[in-house]
């Protein structure tokens, strides 16, 4: 097996060439390469047209929560026809299985 390659040393974290991981890290706080990431993150088109049109960002908001309010009026009306449709098959006669014609009185007035 080969070894992974060493890709972060204390020198290139902290610029200290000895002393404690465990202590340097707590000393210098939570998080220390946020800013680095978020900074050099590229925007894509669609952010960078929404930054140039204030109208556009507000659109689409609306848009969202349109979507939202549909999306969960849908869900409302088929969960009540889910209802609906349990409470017919309950309501529903069925047909007598075996076991319950074996249990039926009447059947035991035929027999005699």
């Amino acid at each position: 097996m080969t070894r992974k390659k060493k890709t972060r040393s204390l020198s290139r974290i902290h610029q200290v060439k000895t002393g404690s991981i465990k202590k340097l890290k707590r000393e210098a706080g939570t998080d220390r390469q946020s800013g680095k990431r978020t900074s050099k993150k590229n925007k894509s088109v669609f952010e960078k047209f929404l930054e140039s049109n204030p109208e556009a960002k507000k659109q689409l908001k609306v848009d969202q929560e349109a979507a939202a309010r549909k999306k969960e009026a849908t869900q409302r009306v088929d969960s009540q026809k889910d209802r609906e449709h349990k409470r017919e098959e309950e309501t529903k006669e069925r047909d007598p299985d075996l076991l319950s014609l074996l249990d039926n009185n009447k059947r035991d007035e035929d027999l005699y």
